[in-house]
């Protein structure tokens, strides 16, 4: 609603992990100037939330203060990431939240199965090879922990 309001297109994306977690990445297409959708390569990156925290940490500011538009405007394809167990990402295959059982993951599973999910999700849509990863405090060491934990995804991320 908030990208909205600022005049920015905004779609959601369901992200399944290996693990059974539903995540809920938000995309920002493009910025408010720059409508042209087709034959346009923006390249794609993908905004990581720090502790206690969700993609709202990237677009609570006005346009201009807030990093995830931003990097719309100046021509990046935004996605918001939102790790199992925050407001947007809150549901799994086989358990409620109202089970211990669903609570039962540490910074190793987002880094394991949550990030790896999401990168492979956000390149098909995006239609490309490698991404750009921005994270805030915990959302910066997870990309990390991500890498050394699936080396393969270092050609995955281009800049982190």
């Amino acid at each position: 609603e908030i990208i909205r309001y600022w005049g920015y297109p905004v779609d959601a994306y369901e992200v399944q992990t290996q693990d059974g977690y539903i995540l809920t990445l938000f995309r920002i297409r493009h910025g408010r100037n720059n409508t042209a959708e087709v034959g346009c390569k923006r390249p794609p990156i993908i905004l990581d939330h720090s502790l206690l925290c969700d993609s709202a940490q990237f677009i609570l500011n006005p346009p201009e203060s807030s990093p995830a538009m931003i990097l719309a405007d100046a021509g990046f394809d935004v996605f918001l990431m939102n790790h199992r167990g925050t407001k947007h990402s809150r549901r799994h295959h086989n358990f409620y939240t109202s089970s211990s059982r669903y609570w039962k993951f540490t910074l190793d599973e987002y880094a394991k199965y949550d990030n790896p999910a999401a990168i492979d999700v956000v390149l098909t849509i995006a239609g490309e090879k490698s991404l750009y990863w921005l994270g805030h405090s915990q959302g910066a060491v997870l990309g990390f922990l991500t890498l050394a934990e699936n080396p393969k995804y270092n050609s995955k991320v281009r800049t982190l």
